[in-house]
């Protein structure tokens, strides 16, 4: 009895060894960025493919390439089949198939020294769309630029998985500089901001520094808030010269905050007269008034005319307030 239970001991471990095995060799997909140990018909593949591209046969290379990674994306070649994917694509004229194939090993291989290679990569075919040397394809169209939201979605794709702040922050100021080119001031001027912030000791972040100021001077023509973004740009140009004291701009952005202040100080002026001479609220003029005056020392010209103005607003007020006794 003790024997034939022996013998069934034996037989239940040995049937747990040969489950156990069948669960390992059906087991799901690896964790991303890990690979199987050997892939003969992927290393076969591979070779294929590489003898294909030297002989110039890229179209045949590229066919071979999607057999690995659509059928042997575990094999210890995958990442290198993905990136030599991407190559091909560019130099086939598709950046953004190019795009994608370099960013799979991004996403699927982070543990791979190709990882930053392809970081790299991405970034390079950004920048150069962003600079308008990178023609595409759209349905039947050829030699069609880059769409923007393509370009600014490419960009933000490589900030987010840069390894590293220069890459990071290259990517940051192509972004900023491509908003400002397409007149996207008040996104350019977020994304400079966030340079700043994020890379501080970056060489960009100078640069995108001044530009925030600049944008910020400049967008005081558009819109109603020229007082906000007067005191916006007057803050960035301040912000730049305790940043970067001994940076050879600082000069200009001092020059910058006085600009600003004398032209907040204009600004307030021509609030004071609209009060005055066309809303004909005289309260508000009179106060206006005073505080150019106040400020006589950022726009000596303006606080002379708030004075001329100003006499004539308590004139207008006083008989404003002797009006209103009467009724």
């Amino acid at each position: 009895m003790l024997h034939a239970m022996s013998k069934l001991k034996i037989l239940v471990a040995l049937l747990g060894i040969v489950a156990l095995t069948m669960c390992s060799q059906n087991e799901g997909p690896l964790p991303s960025g890990q690979v199987r140990a050997v892939d003969v018909k992927a290393d076969a593949l591979m070779a294929r493919a590489q003898a294909q591209r030297a002989a110039g046969k890229l179209s045949a290379a590229r066919s071979t390439l999607k057999q690995i990674v659509n059928n042997h994306d575990l094999s210890p070649c995958a990442p290198q089949a993905r990136m030599m994917l991407g190559e091909i694509e560019e130099r086939l004229g598709d950046p953004r198939e190019a795009f994608l194939q370099y960013g799979k090993v991004v996403e699927g291989y982070q543990s791979s020294e190709l990882y930053s290679q392809a970081l790299n990569r991405q970034l390079a075919i950004a920048t150069a769309a962003a600079n308008g040397k990178l023609m595409g394809k759209v349905l039947w169209m050829w030699n069609v630029p880059m769409e923007e939201e393509k370009v600014i979605e490419w960009l933000q794709s490589v900030i987010k998985n840069a390894p590293y702040a220069d890459m990071s922050a290259t990517a940051t100021s192509v972004l900023g500089n491509y908003l400002v080119q397409r007149r996207r001031y008040d996104e350019a001027a977020g994304v400079l901001k966030k340079l700043v912030e994020d890379y501080p000791d970056s060489p960009y972040a100078p640069g995108a520094q001044l530009m925030e100021a600049k944008l910020w001077a400049s967008s005081r023509t558009r819109g109603d808030n020229n007082l906000v973004n007067l005191d916006r740009a007057r803050e960035a140009y301040e912000e730049f010269t305790l940043l970067f004291p001994h940076h050879k701009d600082v000069g200009i952005a001092r020059n910058g905050v006085r600009e600003m202040e004398r032209l907040m100080v204009e600004q307030e002026l021509e609030v004071g007269r609209y009060y005055l001479e066309r809303a004909r609220e005289y309260g508000p003029a009179v106060f206006c008034f005073e505080d150019v005056i106040r400020q006589e020392s950022a726009n000596p010209q303006a606080a002379q005319k708030a004075r001329q103005l100003l006499a004539r607003a308590r004139a207008a007020l006083r008989r404003a307030s002797l009006a209103a006794k009467k009724s």
